[in-house]
């Protein structure tokens, strides 16, 4: 922390000295009092091995002046709380150089299912260095669609930081691997005294069951001056409540509801058997002339809906399904810190942290038998290779004593009917996922001073997570077989026939069942560890004098053992767990770094800062990272500032490693079935007969976003990505009451990493497509009736639509080496402060941060393919925060805008072909007819009040989405809403409650 004599002699010249000395964030409210007497309390604690120089994220070089030639944004404590932020994620969500990264409540079946990303330029989190007080963390166990490597935000402790320090540069010359887009420092407490408790409960008032608490509890004994040691400790415990489907199925954006039709008729709510109440289930077969579906209700059904294809009995959906809208999270994270001085010159310093996730989510509806006639479950696994793995549940025989059907239903297929029947017996707790996931970091080091002014620092650090997937969702083979087995396999048609008398038996919920089902939809877990272990030095101080002041250098090493290893599920990996492969990794590496650092005073006005930094990993060449910096102070209120700097990452153990993805791929469109499915649809959706329209909304859009078995090979002949990064800007300070800045900043990757693009032909190695089912021709034959009959008043086409081709059922690809990205653009930031006198104080920030360009390029015969695509969906141009801070007495009030512009639905000038105004469309589903232009600009603000009555207590109130926003239809999300940046929750409230002892 910048000491007071060094705040003073600093000329006004930059927001960032003033950030540094003040605390101020990019894009939080400004000068807050709180800030002021952190700098004060600073002072009071330097002693004799911290110099006044301090040392700022993206150097090893100590300095008094603390501007540096790349920019850095600080934000404090007090700012986080007044943004209304509860976490890292929330944090980084209000950063306009940050992007959305995974959320944990929302990233299950992502395979880094309970964690959260931090994305600074939109370059993903393995652009993104996460430090905490300047050093790696280790990356979460389970990597992100099992290839991203990423530090896991959500396990940094909260509740004992001191500030964030945002380097918006890149920084391989100084750190490695991953810092091409940027760093994020997150900063603790050097020293705590004393004890506090704070306290904090989130309530939103749209969805009734959302709310986050968090508690926490900081307390320290030792002085370093006169007790020469400190130790604290925090511990910070998290809650997020899961929300069930019954608190958000109707909260969806309306056009959701318009593009399925059949959504909330299909949860049967108050038609169907509820809960718990036994449902005799529906049979079925196939006319074998005309291919057409019958289907009747099993006797004994008290809810019976007449369809097209005949009678069906139906249940009522459950309604705690909380996969969807949210998970419940309960985080509990502790940090210890402690410092000794030893002697007059050397201080040991050490710190422990702990943290313990837990996400839950129930699955809702319990499981039911169906008995496929469409595509069947497929998917690959790691000991049968290349091998399509596939599901289908059987068919009942005619001698089944469990067949009830009507003598003409079976005589249509010999007998043989097809079985839809809702398995209650396990109760509705059985179905769902949980993941856990325990961190650590445990760090000893000692620094101290050479002479008068060389510093020198080395520590050992020992990281590491263990995360664990629990899934309870799909079919053991063995399992299901014992409960329905043994099969059978019909000689004229192939079907397979479960057993005429099958140990589960339909008709009755019990516990001889319920042990059944728990045996075919077992839990199953997905296990994973990463280690992490490092040693560091460094040496920094002055080499010479120039005419302008001393040369300072720094030069340092760091040797780190880095292990990844995911097992697999026994049974995932010989096949027998559907739509789970067994996905696993075994990889280990030594890598070995020297770096070197210099600060030059060329003149009184310019500055050279130059870095290099050699890296060593196996496999590949060194890799050496340089960077230069230059600034030049033209006038005491103007200062020029610009970067160069090569940054590379290395491959992830994921990708380079031995092992492989083999697992699912949500969401794979096939355009062929998408155009033919739909355009059955559409013309049974114009029918006077009810079925036809029922069906016809059960089929629109049911074949444009499919899952399909997905292979996904490593590759360990990977090259590192290669970066060029560069800034160039300019703080201007006019008066003591303003200081703007603004920086051009360009980053070109090349040699990326890149999983398969699924939705590009020349990314998949193969592909596998199932025949057309028995469901299609049931389609085809419903399509058929309908047109002659005259009573549908459908005028039909001379030539019917039908189905070429089956569904797609397998892809396989591997990690590569692909093209290149180019992205560049503009960070501004204006900061102002003003007196009122007897009223307090005023501040008022707004921070920018414009796109220019984000270029894909592809190959050298593709090459810019898809042009820029900024602009485009995902990629608006202008992101900003604007803030308002009055300080008055002891009550603050804080008033914060987070702001983001519009872009085109399209993805790409290529997807723009056929998603644009005129089809007014995205991702080929309709939109709001008023939005046909694009994704519309989002802007929500927060209202905060805090007021300290005296040293022990504080009390704060928070309104997020103060004006009640609510998200706008979004075909290309996850849930159809814009819940990426525009909140779900509507309006909601924060009490925050603090005391100090």
């Amino acid at each position: 922390m910048l000491n007071e004599r060094h705040r003073h002699r600093r000329i006004p010249a930059t927001p960032l000295s003033v950030a540094l000395g003040l605390a101020l964030a990019v894009s939080g409210p400004a000068f807050s009092q709180e800030d002021d007497t952190t700098a004060v309390d600073a002072k009071a604690k330097t002693n004799a091995t911290e110099l006044a120089r301090v040392q700022v994220t993206g150097s090893n070089i100590r300095r008094s002046d603390v501007e540096t030639s790349s920019p850095v944004q600080v934000i404090s404590k007090q700012d986080i709380e007044n943004m209304g932020a509860r976490t890292l994620l929330q944090v980084l969500d209000n950063l306009p150089a940050a992007r959305p990264g995974q959320q944990d409540s929302r990233s299950l079946f992502t395979g880094s299912d309970g964690a959260s990303q931090a994305n600074l330029r939109g370059l993903g989190a393995q652009g993104t260095l996460v430090l905490l007080n300047g050093r790696r963390l280790s990356y979460y166990g389970a990597p992100a669609g099992f290839q991203t490597q990423f530090v896991n935000i959500d396990a940094i402790p909260a509740a004992a930081i001191e500030r964030m320090e945002v380097l918006t540069d890149g920084a391989s010359a100084v750190y490695g691997t991953d810092a091409v887009a940027g760093v994020i420092n997150v900063i603790t407490k050097r020293s705590y005294q004393g004890a506090e408790i704070n306290i904090t409960a989130d309530k939103s008032s749209r969805i009734d069951s959302y709310g986050e608490q968090q508690g926490s509890i900081t307390a320290g004994f030792g002085d370093l001056d006169e007790d020469r040691y400190n130790v604290y400790a925090s511990v910070n415990l998290y809650r997020r409540n899961a929300i069930p489907l019954s608190d958000f199925y109707d909260k969806r954006p309306p056009q959701y509801y318009v593009n399925n039709p059949n959504y909330i008729p299909g949860l049967r709510l108050g038609t169907g058997s509820r809960p718990g109440e036994f449902n005799p289930g529906s049979f079925f077969a196939f006319d074998p002339t005309t291919n057409a579906l019958v289907r009747e209700a099993a006797p004994g059904c008290n809810n019976v809906l007449v369809e097209a294809a005949g009678t069906r009995c139906i249940w009522e959906t459950w309604m705690n399904r909380e996969i969807d809208a949210g998970a419940k999270t309960e985080r509990a994270t502790a940090y210890i810190s402690s410092h000794f001085l030893i002697g007059d010159t050397t201080e040991a310093f050490a710190e422990v942290t702990y943290t313990d996730i837990d996400l839950t989510a129930n699955g809702g509806t319990p499981s039911a038998y169906n008995t496929t006639t469409g595509n069947p479950s497929s998917w690959y696994s790691r000991n049968t290779g290349n091998t399509v793995n596939q599901f289908l549940t059987p068919y009942l025989g005619p001698n089944n004593v469990y067949n009830l059907a009507s003598p003409e239903l079976k005589a249509m297929m010999g007998g043989v009917v097809g079985l839809n029947y809702l398995m209650q017996d396990v109760g509705d707790g059985h179905f769902g996922q949980r993941n856990t996931d325990q961190s650590y970091r445990v760090l000893a080091g000692l620094r101290g001073s050479l002479g008068e002014d060389w510093n020198w620092e080395t520590a050992f650090a020992t990281a590491g997570t263990h995360s664990v997937t629990y899934q309870t969702v799909n079919v053991n083979l063995e399992g299901f077989e014992r409960a329905f087995g043994p099969y059978t396999i019909d000689p004229g048609t192939g079907r397979v026939i479960i057993s005429d008398n099958p140990a589960y038996q339909f008709g009755v919920i019990n516990e001889a069942n319920a042990k059944l089902i728990r045996e075919a939809y077992p839990t199953f877990d997905i296990q994973s560890w990463t280690r992490l272990h490092t040693l560091d030095g460094k040496i920094e101080g002055p080499l010479f004098s120039m005419p302008a002041g001393d040369v300072r250098a720094a030069f340092g090493f760091n040797a780190t053992r880095e292990t990844f290893y995911t097992p697999g599920n026994e049974d995932a990996a010989n096949g027998l767990i559907t739509q789970q492969g067994g996905s696993w990794f075994d990889g280990k590496r030594n890598t070995y770094a020297l770096f070197a650092e210099a600060v030059a005073p060329l003149t009184d006005k310019l500055e050279l800062d130059a870095a290099l930094r050699v890296d060593k990993y196996p496999n590949f060449s060194a890799n050496l990272a340089p960077k230069i910096g230059l600034k030049y102070q033209v006038l005491p209120q103007l200062l020029l500032r610009g970067t160069y700097s090569e940054g590379f990452r290395a491959p992830s153990l994921a990708e380079a490693g031995t092992g492989g993805v083999f697992a699912q791929l949500g969401g794979f469109e096939d355009d062929i079935r998408c155009d033919e499915t739909n355009a059955i649809a559409n013309l049974l959706r114009q029918s006077n007969r009810p079925g036809d329209v029922d069906l016809g909304n059960t089929l629109l859009n049911s074949d444009c976003s499919r899952t399909v078995a997905r292979m996904t090979q490593p590759n360990q002949d990977l090259k590192p990505e290669k970066a060029k990064i560069s800034t160039l800007g300019f703080v201007y300070e006019p008066a003591s009451w303003m200081s703007i800045s603004a920086d051009y900043w360009f980053i070109y990757r090349r040699n990326e990493i890149a999983a398969p693009d699924y939705s590009k032909e020349q990314d998949i190695l193969s592909m596998t497509r199932n025949p057309i089912s028995d469901n299609d021709r049931a389609n085809e034959a419903a399509l058929a009736q309908m047109c002659a009959d005259p009573a549908s008043g459908v005028s039909c086409p001379g030539a019917l639509p039908g189905y070429s081709v089956g569904n797609v059922a397998a892809v396989v690809g591997q990690y590569k080496n692909q093209g290149r990205t180019l992205v560049d653009g503009f960070d501004i930031d204006a900061r102002s402060r003003f007196s009122l006198g007897d009223w307090g104080a005023l501040n008022i920030g707004m921070a920018a941060t414009i796109a220019r360009r984000k270029e894909a390029y592809i190959d050298d015969t593709d090459r810019w393919y898809y042009g820029n695509t900024i602009g485009y969906y995902g990629n608006p141009r202008l992101r900003a925060t604007l803030n308002a801070d009055w300080s008055y007495k002891q009550v603050t009030t804080s008033f914060f805008i987070n702001y983001v512009g519009t872009t085109k639905w399209a993805w790409d000038r290529v997807d723009a072909e056929d998603n644009n105004p005129e089809t007014c469309t995205a991702g080929s589903l309709p939109v709001n007819p008023a939005q046909c232009d694009g994704v519309p600009s989002w802007w929500t603000a927060n209202l905060s009040v805090g007021w300290r009555p005296d040293d022990h207590w504080s009390l704060g109130f928070t309104v997020k989405n103060l004006f009640n926003r609510l998200p706008f239809y979004d075909p290309n999300s996850f849930l159809g809403d814009s819940s990426d940046y525009a909140s779900i929750f509507g309006r909601s409230y924060s009490l925050q409650v603090g005391y100090k002892f």
